[in-house]
């Protein structure tokens, strides 16, 4: 056999890096008045849905369900489609935006990367990549107590394990947690 003696390369290391809400409200509060609306909405929907930025640049204005303020997510990466929900504020931002001007989004994918690596220059927010807003939604979703399944169906991977690989809890996050529950055993 050829390739017995050959191994696979080990996983890429995993990235935790997560914005702190001092770098999320810079982010968006300057994306919003200094970027283009759709980068603006870009990172908006990165942050509050955790929806891959391929994802995001795919969508047209009929998956949009604003009544009932969801979002269905076709040709994902897994092959399967997926409904997300959103929030008043998000559903409010993309209706007016897709308003009946415009059908879709028009940014490519380096479009969005070359504007996203501007704007976090600008604002010095460092080591920061559009996907890791991914990681920040999903970690957000598990900090407001949603349960694995809840957060593997917004998003959209296939097993925990791939879906662990973006989970970063923050340590004081759980030391919260942890107070808050002593103090209602102690009560």
């Amino acid at each position: 056999n050829p390739v017995r003696g050959v191994k696979m390369p080990p996983d890429s290391p995993k990235r935790t890096r997560r914005l702190n809400q001092y770098e999320k409200t810079l982010l968006l509060s300057q994306a919003k008045f200094e970027s283009s609306r759709e980068v603006y909405l870009a990172i908006l929907i990165a942050t509050e849905t955790g929806m891959r930025q391929s994802e995001i640049l795919r969508l047209i204005e009929d998956v949009f369900d604003f009544e009932n303020r969801m979002i269905l997510v076709k040709e994902t990466k897994n092959g399967e489609d997926r409904t997300i929900p959103i929030s008043e504020h998000l559903a409010s931002e993309l209706g007016s935006f897709f308003n009946g001007t415009n059908s879709g989004f028009m940014l490519t994918r380096s479009g969005l990367q070359q504007a996203f690596r501007r704007l976090t220059r600008k604002l010095n927010i460092e080591n920061l990549r559009f996907h890791d807003l991914r990681h920040e939604a999903l970690s957000h979703f598990f900090e407001l107590g949603l349960s694995v399944p809840e957060v593997q169906l917004i998003s959209g991977h296939k097993t925990v394990d791939q879906l662990m690989r973006y989970s970063h809890a923050r340590v004081s996050e759980i030391r919260d947690k942890l107070d808050h529950a002593n103090e209602q055993r102690h009560a």
